[in-house]
């Protein structure tokens, strides 16, 4: 943690804030961040943690997270062990990328809903790097409240746009100190074939084939990765002949190290 940077943050956003909501788009936060192979649940990096440092517990009136949490692998329990309110929003079964939900509506529905319901509010608090998001974040300016927007800048689309409806911007990945190198394949080249040879090296696996789908989830469990990091990884090693697919005598086809062959 930046601790300098956390230090600015509690200083700005507490100077006009004394009743705060916070809405977090919790599937965009948490699939922009396993693409740095980073656990959004690890203590260092988790933004609920990060909103009770910032704001303290007794200016947060509302903490909510919505996700399709059939499909985001948190611990529910943990979350409500926070005082965050699940606001479970289904999708169409897919991941990242493929997914499709719809939690920016119900997130600014929600958010609409609070600023009727508890006028007290004066500190709407969103966590997204979405700019559908821009709509609520405008029409709550209007209104004579203040935004605050925490963001994933490399995953902020039309960041220009998003950041003009706030009075407040943070960077998570500047704020937790992740190295923007580790959405770069080239970053987890040593430790993906590590896990490779690991793998061909239990017993157990040693007649087995490490096919695409398998190492794909392979990579994505040691090394805490979103799928679409890791099919960009797999890319990567085959592109530059560091791994290479072969078929074993029953037809199957596996990925080896090349060092291995």
């Amino acid at each position: 943690m930046n601790e300098a940077m956390l230090k600015t943050c509690m200083e700005q956003c507490n100077s006009t804030s004394e009743n705060v909501g916070i809405f977090v788009d919790f599937d965009n936060i948490y699939y922009s961040l396993r693409e740095y192979g980073v656990n959004p649940e690890a203590p260092e990096y988790c933004v609920f943690s990060l909103m009770e440092r910032i704001y303290s517990i007794n200016k947060i009136r509302t903490l909510r997270a919505y996700a399709d949490y059939d499909q985001v692998g948190v611990s529910l329990k943990h979350l409500q062990e926070m005082r965050v309110q699940i606001k479970n929003v289904y999708g169409n079964g897919l991941e990242e990328e493929y997914r499709k939900n719809a939690s920016d509506i119900e997130l600014s529905v929600d958010a609409l809903e609070i600023y009727y319901r508890s006028p007290e509010i004066d500190t709407f608090v969103f966590l997204t790097s979405d700019s559908d998001m821009i709509p609520i974040m405008s029409r709550l300016t209007y209104k004579g409240k203040h935004i605050h927007l925490f963001c994933i800048d490399d995953h902020t689309s039309h960041y220009q746009d998003i950041s003009r409806f706030c009075h407040f911007k943070c960077d998570l990945l500047t704020l937790f100190e992740i190295d923007p190198q580790r959405k770069n394949p080239e970053f987890w080249t040593d430790r993906a074939l590590t896990e490779i040879s690991a793998w061909y090296s239990v017993r157990k696996n040693s007649d087995m084939m490490l096919g695409g789908k398998w190492l794909n989830r392979l990579l994505c469990e040691k090394l805490q990765i979103s799928s679409r990091a890791a099919s960009r990884i797999i890319t990567y090693l085959k592109d530059n002949h560091l791994i290479h697919e072969t078929s074993n005598s029953a037809g199957h086809t596996g990925f080896f190290p090349a060092s291995s062959l």
